[in-house]
C-alpha cells in the first residue's frame, strides 16, 4: 500500500522573530527577575512579587495585541503550501521498487 507524505512547508523567514515575540519574552523575563528579587528579598521587597506577576502579565497581553496587529507571526502560513505539495506528490518515492532489505547493513 503505498504512503503519500505532505512535505513540510519551509519556516516563515523572520524564523520567530518579530516585534510581538521579542516584546512579551522581554516583559516575562523582567517579569520573572523582579519575581526573583522579590522572593530573595521578601521581607523589605515582598510587593516586588506582584509587580513582577503583572509585569508577566501585562507582557503576555501585549505580545498577543501585538500579534493580532500584524506585527508578529503569519497566521496560516504554510497550511497552503503544504496541501499544494502533497498535491503534486506521487504515491512512490525512490526506493520503491527496492525492498527495505536492500538497504539493511
Amino acid at each position: 500500500m503505498p504512503k503519500s507524505y505532505a512535505v513540510p512547508p519551509p519556516p516563515h523567514h523572520n524564523e520567530g522573530k518579530t516585534v510581538a515575540a521579542w516584546t512579551m519574552n522581554l516583559g516575562i523575563v523582567l517579569g520573572s527577575l523582579g519575581i526573583g528579587v522579590g522572593m530573595v528579598w521578601s521581607e523589605q521587597l515582598s510587593i516586588l512579587i506582584w509587580v513582577g506577576a503583572g509585569v508577566i502579565l501585562l507582557a503576555v497581553l501585549v505580545g498577543l495585541v501585538l500579534s493580532k496587529a500584524g506585527l508578529g507571526q503569519p497566521r496560516g502560513y504554510g497550511l497552503s503550501q503544504a496541501a499544494r505539495t502533497a498535491d503534486g506528490s506521487s504515491g512512490a518515492n525512490a526506493r520503491s521498487g527496492r525492498p527495505a532489505e536492500a538497504d539493511a547493513r
